[in-house]
């Protein structure tokens, strides 16, 4: 189940980053690199809310909601990932800090990349999706062997 999971999360970030801007397959010359003045813009030349950043934003929500829905789904299991697991094996409520403060780092990663180049926006948004539908299927999965 994981290397399909994983398999499929790879497909939709792959997918997402080999197509143009505007849906359309990337062409050779979209995939050249930029221009001598394209490469003097500024950050602060760039509009800040960008369709780009709006996409990213929105995709925070189902990302956080899939990290709480299996942090809920695992609590008091046993855990099986050494990092996570209690003294005694379970998943508790250090498990759930820990889970919670490396999703706080991703997004915050995320966000300082985003502000030096808002184009990635586009990227990170469609990598929260699939991570955000991988997790909320290992809850199910937590969910369905309780």
């Amino acid at each position: 189940m994981f290397r399909t999971a994983l398999l499929i999360t790879l497909v939709i970030v792959f997918y997402g980053v080999s197509r143009g801007e505007d849906g359309a397959p990337a062409t050779p010359s979209s995939l050249a690199a930029p221009s001598s003045n394209l490469a003097a813009l500024k950050y602060r030349d760039v509009a800040p809310e960008t369709p780009f950043s709006r996409a990213w934003k929105v995709s925070l929500a189902p990302l956080l909601a899939s990290q709480a829905f299996d942090a809920a789904s695992s609590y008091g299991m046993r855990e099986l990932n050494p990092a996570l697991s209690t003294a005694d094996g379970r998943f508790g409520v250090k498990s759930t800090a820990i889970k919670f403060g490396a999703t706080a780092a991703l997004i915050g990663v995320e966000y300082l990349v985003i502000r030096k180049h808002p184009r990635a926006a586009s990227a990170f948004a469609k990598f929260n999706w699939a991570t955000g539908i991988v997790t909320a299927g290992f809850a199910a999965h937590n969910y369905a062997i309780r």
